[in-house]
């Protein structure tokens, strides 16, 4: 994974967390502004951090390795919806039209 990528964290309990790459340190990723995805009656959506009832991450965190099944670049349709909600940028859906 390269700085900036945003990629999809899997934890042990079958959890998945986006977020923006930041370091690999050995022991822990790290990730920025990282949120979970969360299944809905619409298919998906993210929550505003990594569990129901914790504050958002307004930086970055760490995700201890002993607790990830695996670590895999996100989908470009779920990286639009990342991208959106922690910029509060609307981003269109086919190209910028002038």
């Amino acid at each position: 994974m390269n700085k900036g990528d945003i990629v999809t964290i899997v934890l042990m309990n079958g959890a998945e967390i986006i977020g923006e790459w930041v370091e690999d340190n050995g022991v822990e990723y790290v990730l920025n502004r990282p949120r979970m995805l969360q299944a809905n009656q619409q298919g998906v959506g993210l929550v505003n951090g990594v569990c129901m009832s914790g504050e958002e991450p307004k930086g970055s965190l760490s995700f201890n390795k002993t607790g990830i099944l695996f670590v895999i670049k996100t989908v470009d349709e779920l990286v639009k919806g990342y991208k959106q909600q922690v910029s509060g940028l609307v981003l269109p859906t086919d190209g910028l039209k002038v």
